[in-house]
């Protein structure tokens, strides 16, 4: 049996050799990354709190020289009691040829009922692959209740995504994170998703994705928090 450093070492060089794979960057499918997409989306979800939350999401991207990408979007919804607003713009520069990108996320959460605003800020390192990746870095969130001072926490973001399916005609794996394009959570508050992006035509996908959150964890252990399920359309040329 090999020695618990070896296993490591055997672990970490296979991970190094999904993440080098052929870059789908963040586009849908196995391809290069499409110069432009938008997207709608409905997300509905459950937790221990609110019982029903929906809210509706439209977004883009636009890539520059294959090298440079930019994102935004925005998402309204809520409870029928209280109304949230989130907004998102995200800007990554990819070393050529290799899969390595800096991103700067930049995320807006606002309850205007509540007079409470949320927002985050993210410089992120990423490792990209076809079948395997995952960007780790600091956030800093800025929350503002009414008039009072910003409360600021520092806390870590991690993402990290597994394929298991891959081609021009769409995408299937998935994903443990504690942030996403709309939000970013506590140290211990990782969620697992299961995602989906399958071709109805050459330039039209169908997403589909099914998050398990919890409120937190110590050791290996986590507390159950809500689901949700989001679906939608995204268009690329």
């Amino acid at each position: 049996m090999k020695p618990p450093a070896a296993r490591g070492a055997l672990l970490w060089r296979l991970l190094l050799f999904l993440a080098a794979q052929p870059l789908a960057g963040q586009s849908l499918t196995g391809r290069p990354a499409e110069r432009a997409s938008v997207g709608v989306d409905f997300t509905v979800e459950s937790n221990r709190v609110f019982p029903a939350l929906v809210d509706f999401s439209s977004f883009g991207s636009l890539s520059v020289h294959k090298a440079a990408r930019f994102d935004t979007g925005v998402s309204l919804g809520g409870n029928g009691v209280f109304f949230v607003v989130k907004t998102f713009a995200k800007a990554a520069l990819s070393l050529k040829d290799t899969p390595l990108s800096a991103t700067v996320h930049y995320i807006y959460n606002g309850l205007p009922a509540y007079k409470t605003h949320i927002q985050t800020l993210t410089p992120m390192l990423s490792l990209n692959g076809r079948w395997a990746g995952t960007s780790v870095g600091p956030a800093w969130h800025f929350t503002v209740f009414d008039r009072e001072a910003a409360i600021v926490e520092p806390v870590f973001a991690f993402s990290a995504y597994v394929n298991v399916y891959n081609t021009d005609r769409g995408r299937i794996g998935l994903r443990c994170a504690n942030i996403t394009d709309f939000s970013s959570g506590t140290m211990g508050a990782y969620a697992l998703t299961a995602y989906s992006a399958l071709g109805i035509s050459k330039r039209c996908f169908m997403i589909n994705t099914i998050t398990l959150y919890q409120s937190g964890s110590v050791g290996l252990a986590a507390n159950y928090y809500g689901f949700s399920y989001r679906g939608g359309l995204v268009f690329t040329w």
